[in-house]
């Protein structure tokens, strides 16, 4: 083996190393950042649970002078008497809710498991 061989094996044995030291493409999610995420919906509490989903998605327009003021979100009354509506909402029926995108799929499960629990003031 000459000089001129010795290098270009030494080059290809050198690509070979490093594509096979950084594993190709890399995708960013969830699960291989942080590993399998699970969503407790065993003891769902409004004061807990919900109300802070509802004050981060969707009290800036369901509140009096918000886009959507004819369906308030400002007491717990209030948030019941729509919450059948919002578990459709939240999951595309009738229009995504908020209109901003959806929302995490554990803050969905949520909503669901404490409406299907009779939507308790707890």
């Amino acid at each position: 083996m000459n000089n001129k061989s010795i290098v270009s094996a030494a080059i290809i044995l050198g690509i070979a190393a490093f594509v096979s030291l950084t594993g190709g493409c890399y995708y960013d999610n969830e699960v291989d950042q942080y590993g399998v995420s699970t969503c407790d919906t065993t003891a769902i509490s409004y004061s807990q649970d919900i109300l802070p989903i509802i004050n981060s998605h969707c009290i800036s327009c369901h509140t009096p002078g918000g886009q959507q003021a004819s369906s308030p979100f400002t007491t717990y009354d209030e948030i019941k008497n729509y919450s059948a509506s919002m578990v459709e909402r939240v999951n595309g029926v009738g229009g995504i809710m908020p209109p901003t995108g959806s929302i995490p799929s554990c803050d969905k499960l949520k909503i669901d498991a404490w409406v299907k629990a009779g939507a308790k003031n707890n």
